[in-house]
């Protein structure tokens, strides 16, 4: 499969690290209000943290990975 027609899985790579980068900082901020969670929904959820910040290293490889080649000339 070429990359260079369709770069959907570089681009698709990126948005999950960002999105995921904005989760985890979301959930490291204490004292707000955090959905999706068990027990006190204000303090800092470690757990949630690692794993956004995973799926964060996950999605910079993968778009390492993919990402288009240049055209040789």
């Amino acid at each position: 499969m070429s990359n260079a027609k369709n770069p959907a899985l570089f681009y698709g790579a990126i948005a999950v690290a960002v999105v995921a980068l904005l989760i985890c900082i979301y959930y490291v901020i204490p004292g707000i209000n955090h959905v999706l969670v068990s027990g006190n929904p204000t303090a800092t959820h470690l757990k949630h943290v690692a794993l956004f910040a995973a799926l964060t290293v996950l999605g910079v490889v993968g778009a390492l990975v993919t990402r288009p080649k240049a055209v040789a000339k």
